[in-house]
């Protein structure tokens, strides 16, 4: 069900598209109108469970509005003849571009979201270790609880403000009966097809060339630095140095801390574990084309379609909407200057227009979600220089960056006007992430110097081509050219296969049937006392509140955690004087693994003398606590 209920949103996105953009081709068509699918089942499906909750009845409704979208488009926008021929230029390099790179796409995320082992755990892959455990739990809270507007299920009574659009998509796969690791695979492969077509789509629509734009995008999605030469050194006396790589948690020459290396690659630990940033930047995207077409068409309805996709992006990844602004700030004042009197009433009319609806969409978003949490956490603040540590500020970035950003350089010497124009967004990017932080975590500025790097990539791959073109009848240009791609993605390519070879048990079986008990035999509104471990089986597999989940979650999520730490210390240290914490929380369940007695250094049997224990598997015991849950009945040990 959750399979079809995707696909009917599909089919109504690309119905859509047929007709608003009738004069584009239609594998712009099929790419624009699978996002307006994606966004429409994302955004009606939470409207509707604002007033009835996140369950069936707002599913069915979310349907029946989305139904209404293609007739509507249908009736009042007119036919137009079919785009030209050379419109669908990139259609074949773009298509051979994607397809294997979505097979690796898919290979990493089959292994990375909670693979069966044949010991009856499930395991992930050294970028899922951490992050991926927060997305399960709002996943299957969302769609367990169903209340909306959802809450933290490890932080119980206050509002999930972190954008959660893309998780509440898989919620609706797992309320409509797929299993939690296929709800977090099938709309991730869609997503990240969007992405990969969009690069190149993209790339083309700025640079004109098929070359440049499939160069860019492999530029893009193999990036890294000159980290790898950390470890090439002493290899004849040394081989560990290097095979390291594949072994060591998080030392890969696109991730090494130590040696201030933090340009990390964007398949490995941007688009496989980062689910709002993989959703993101495939909205960000099609805006980004939307609005470079708006500006060489002059088209009203494209700066329309702009301003919609832009105002639907906040909850989905706010950093790809604040950076869609920067970019379009960037781009309306480096284009001002060339409208002539007679252009510039409809000049600005557009982007008012354009403006106007983001706003609309945007504003309140952002005001019940985004700003309350920003300012509460202190999100917003001056901090110079990103995440360099120790390093002068151009080695940093040669470093991490590699080749790319010395090109950088010499292709905007070389670049004209136009080109100045389409790369202003990006260094205004570039300079205010480099000067403030919008979270309280500096690394994640990196979600805005990527769409920077964007840019970067399509400016210089263009510049490249231009190169190898003057290059026409030198033998040496085939081992130049071979050279400079190998130095560019060597990094990608070491920390891609220490992906592939990655595999870190997340649950063991015990954990595992100690989740089916909690889903079969307790109420979805239970609240369990746990250890804080980023990886909860109770928060993560069953959508069940837990009272404190994981420090390292909630502090970059700006959350105050301190009260509540030292109400779950006592609640575990000495439990028959904590009887009134006990009610005060309405705690029903207490939830005894290792890592409760590991954590709080306690055997747990001051819980089971006086509680009678309902699950008991291995090291694993669950203590009913509460009126109602001591009413359940025990499960077999």
């Amino acid at each position: 069900m959750g399979v079809l209920y995707l696909l009917v949103f599909l089919a109504l996105g690309v119905l859509t598209a047929w007709r608003v953009f009738r004069d584009q081709p239609e594998w712009f068509r099929i790419w624009s109108g699978s996002l307006l699918g994606l966004a429409g089942m994302m955004w009606l499906v939470a409207l509707f469970s604002f007033p009835f909750g996140f369950g069936t009845l707002s599913h069915g409704l979310a349907l029946g509005a989305m139904a209404v979208i293609p007739l509507l488009s249908w009736r009042f926008a007119s036919p137009a003849p079919s785009p030209p021929v050379e419109s669908k230029s990139i259609f074949a390099p773009a298509l051979t571009f994607t397809l294997p790179f979505l097979l690796l796409y898919a290979y990493l995320l089959h292994t990375h979201v909670l693979l069966p082992g044949e010991d009856g755990g499930l395991y992930v892959g050294q970028s899922t270790f951490g992050d991926l455990s927060l997305h399960l739990g709002i996943v299957s809270s969302i769609a367990v609880q169903g209340h909306f507007p959802p809450e933290y299920s490890i932080f119980p009574g206050h509002r999930l403000s972190y954008p959660f659009l893309v998780d509440s998509l898989s919620s609706s796969f797992f309320l409509l009966g797929t299993p939690l690791r296929w709800a977090v695979l099938l709309p991730s492969l869609v997503l990240m097809a969007c992405v990969l077509w969009g690069f190149p789509v993209l790339a083309y629509a700025v640079t004109g060339s098929r070359a440049a734009a499939i160069l860019a995008a492999v530029l893009f999605f193999l990036n890294g630095g000159f980290g790898f030469a950390y470890f090439l050194e002493n290899l004849a006396t040394d081989p560990g140095n290097f095979t390291r790589i594949f072994s060591a948690f998080y030392e890969t020459p696109t991730n090494l801390v130590d040696k201030n290396i933090r340009w990390v690659n964007v398949i490995c630990d941007m688009l496989i574990p980062q689910r709002t940033t993989l959703a993101g930047w495939a909205f960000l995207l099609l805006a980004l084309w939307l609005l470079q077409h708006a500006l060489s068409s002059r088209k009203a309805r494209y700066f329309l379609a702009t301003g919609v996709v832009a105002g639907l992006m906040p909850m989905i990844h706010t950093h790809s909407f604040l950076g869609l602004g920067l970019v379009s700030l960037g781009w309306l004042l480096a284009h001002s200057p060339d409208q002539t009197p007679g252009d510039r009433r409809a000049y600005w009319k557009h982007w008012l227009l354009y403006a106007a609806i983001a706003a609309l969409l945007s504003i309140p978003q952002l005001t019940y979600w985004t700003f309350r949490q920003a300012n509460e956490g202190g999100f917003v603040k001056l901090h110079l220089d990103w995440a360099n540590d120790h390093d002068i500020w151009p080695w940093f970035w040669v470093k991490n960056v590699g080749p790319v950003f010395l090109l950088v350089f010499p292709s905007l010497c070389a670049a004209d006007r136009r080109r100045w124009q389409i790369h202003s967004g990006a260094l205004l990017i570039f300079v205010v992430a480099e000067l403030w932080i919008f979270q309280p975590n500096p690394y994640d500025n990196n979600k805005l110097f990527y769409i920077w790097y964007v840019f970067a990539c399509i400016l210089v791959g263009e510049y490249l081509v231009r190169l190898w073109n003057g290059l026409a009848g030198r033998r040496e240009r085939v081992v130049l050219a071979a050279g400079v791609l190998l130095v560019c993605s060597f990094a990608a390519l070491l920390s891609l296969g220490r992906e592939a070879v990655s595999s870190y048990r997340l649950f063991d079986a015990d954990e595992v049937a100690a989740a089916e008990f909690i889903k079969a035999q307790t109420p979805k509104d239970s609240l369990f006392l746990t250890a804080d471990n980023h990886n909860n089986a109770v928060a993560v597999l069953t959508g069940r509140n837990i009272v404190l989940g994981s420090p390292s979650f909630l502090f970059f999520h700006g959350i105050n955690y301190e009260r509540q730490a030292a109400d779950v210390a006592r609640l575990f240290t000495q439990p028959e004087s904590a009887r009134e914490l006990m009610d005060r929380y309405h705690i029903d369940y207490v939830y005894l693994s290792d890592y409760e007695r590991r954590r709080f250094k306690i055997d747990g049997r001051d819980y089971q003398r006086h509680y009678p224990i309902v699950f008991h598997r291995g090291g694993i015991d669950i203590v009913a606590v509460s009126d109602r849950a001591r009413a359940i009945p025990a499960a077999m040990p």
